[in-house]
This record gives structure tokens, C-alpha cells and sequence, in this order.
């Protein structure tokens, strides 16, 4: 009985490590969200390139969103989209020529 006690709370410590150490998929893109939106602050000052890198990781991270079953999915695909389109008008602000 002693024994099967003993398995019984390694097998339950193990799945709890276990538990901790995954991250699940709704961390993982909200994370991305995180990095990429957080680069509105100091989007005049990246260059086209990485303006440009970080609308492909939009684009990237829509699809994900979309197919999460996170019920404020549809604020952070708003919210992603409109970091997306201050990207767009960098890159259009910076390849217009000053007067």
C-alpha cells in the first residue's frame, strides 16, 4: 500500500511539472502579440527592413489567433491589425521623399 501511495504522488508531482514546464498555444501567440504590437512605441524609428518583418509576423500570427479558442480572440486580431497598419504607414512615411 506504502509503494502505491509513493507512485501515486511521483506520478502526480511528474504531471504538474509536466503541466508547468508546456506552454500552452494561447501563451505562445500572445507573446508574439506582445513583441510585435510593442514595437508601435518605436516604429519611427526602425528601418523599412524591420518594419517590413514585423508585418510579415503579423501576418504570421493572424492565422493563429483566428484559430484559438480564446474568447478575446477577436480584440487582439483588432488590435494586431491596427499595429499592422501603423507598420504600413511607417514604411509609406519613410519612402515618401521630404519637400
Amino acid at each position: 500500500m506504502t509503494e502505491r501511495l509513493i507512485f501515486g504522488m511521483a506520478l502526480m508531482f511528474l504531471l504538474a511539472l509536466a503541466m508547468m514546464s508546456t506552454p500552452t498555444a494561447a501563451g505562445n501567440w500572445k507573446d508574439s502579440f506582445d513583441e510585435i504590437c510593442s514595437k508601435t512605441q518605436a516604429s519611427d524609428s526602425l528601418s523599412v527592413q524591420e518594419l517590413m518583418a514585423l508585418i510579415e509576423r503579423s501576418d504570421k500570427l493572424m492565422p493563429e489567433i483566428q484559430a484559438s479558442d480564446d474568447p478575446s480572440k477577436k480584440i487582439y486580431l483588432q488590435r494586431l491589425k491596427k499595429c499592422r497598419a501603423l507598420f504600413e504607414f511607417m514604411i509609406d512615411s519613410k519612402k515618401v521623399p521630404e519637400k
